[in-house]
């Protein structure tokens, strides 16, 4: 099991990650490194993953909840934490009105 503390950074959305289809944002650059120095290190060996997340937001009626699944997986991936997003088999996520906007993690 892998589980984060609060991650007290502004979940991305993946409308702000790319410019056409393949060029990544500057800040979506920016967002990644970020992410990378506040999860917690390990590593899911699993091919049945699943993944719990929630998402904290200032204004959360305003956005898609899938929006922000994206780039934290893509994260996740990139960090070595799971080997390949195809081997996820169920995701729960949601989200809530936060004054401190980030997120909460938890992988089985």
């Amino acid at each position: 099991m892998y589980k984060s503390d609060f991650i007290n950074i502004k979940p991305m959305s993946i409308n702000n990650c790319f410019q056409g289809r393949r060029f990544r944002t500057s800040e979506f650059k920016h967002w990644q490194t970020t992410i990378f120095l506040n999860l917690p290190k390990g590593k899911i060996e699993s091919k049945n993953i699943c993944l719990m997340v929630c998402f904290y937001l200032k204004h959360p009626a305003q956005s898609d909840l899938d929006n922000f699944l994206k780039p934290l997986i893509d994260c996740l991936v990139k960090k070595g934490i799971i080997k390949d997003d195809r081997y996820i088999t169920k995701i729960e996520a949601r989200k809530e009105q936060n004054d401190d906007e980030g997120f909460d993690l938890i992988i089985i």
